[in-house]
């Protein structure tokens, strides 16, 4: 299904339990195979929000608006060599995104709010150029660094994702995910995640997967719990504002 040229997928969160996360580890890998990335499907994702100065990305969550986006950049394993920009879109009960590969220098430039790069012929009409007019009309500026641990799951019928996020941690001391002096906290009212994404349908036996499995679907954002932890432990939230 196509909306304003993206692509859009269903969602469904669930919180878990890390007793329930490894019943539903052991049936998944029965009968989906591991991501391609990482080792055996796990992986670390850690994910730099940005957002304006009318924090309008945590409040949009904060009121369920119909219609949201979010800005991160994110990177896996801290690699440098890894950085994408992206934007995550949510209408009604679906979600789309926008992402483009983004060099460590272009990374820096976003850090002190220069997004003259995204002006160039190569990422004209990309998401950086979308970033570059928010940019303009409400500043772009660093959040919160969201970090945590990834196993997923893939079916192709359907194109189906299941993934396990835990190891929940908001990123202190620094405003740069990739700086030696980023220090990392627990979220520690989170235990984890499971997430399935999918096309147009889920197939049943993928469906049945969590049967007897007591989950409740909720609408769980990760960047809403690292801003509210550092909230608590009274750090910035929103750079420069």
């Amino acid at each position: 299904m196509k909306y304003k040229n993206r692509s859009l997928r269903h969602e469904l969160k669930f919180p878990a339990t890390k007793a329930q996360c490894e019943i539903l580890a052991q049936r998944f890998a029965a009968v989906m195979k591991p991501d391609k990335n990482g080792e055996n499907g796990v992986y670390r994702v850690t994910s730099l929000y940005l957002d304006d100065v009318y924090r309008s990305g945590y409040n949009d969550k904060i009121n369920g608006a119909d219609t949201r986006k979010k800005y991160r950049i994110r990177t896996y394993g801290l690699s440098p060599d890894l950085l994408t920009l992206e934007c995550k879109y949510k209408d009604r009960d679906m979600t789309s995104k926008r992402t483009v590969k983004i060099t460590a220098q272009q990374y820096r430039q976003i850090l002190s709010g220069d997004f003259s790069f995204a002006y160039s012929d190569e990422l004209g009409g990309t998401v950086a150029f979308d970033a570059s007019l928010s940019n303009s009309l409400a500043l772009l500026r660093p959040a919160v660094t969201v970090d945590y641990t990834r196993q997923a799951f893939v079916n192709e019928e359907g194109n189906v994702r299941f993934t396990i996020d835990s190891s929940l941690r908001a990123g202190i001391m620094s405003r740069d995910m990739l700086s030696p002096d980023m220090q990392f906290v627990p979220v520690t009212d989170f235990s984890a995640v499971v997430e399935i994404k999918y096309d147009d349908y889920l197939p049943s036996f993928l469906s049945a997967l969590l049967d007897g499995v007591k989950l409740r679907q909720e609408s769980v954002s990760k960047y809403v719990l690292c801003s509210d932890k550092l909230t608590k432990m009274h750090c910035f939230t929103t750079g420069g504002f």
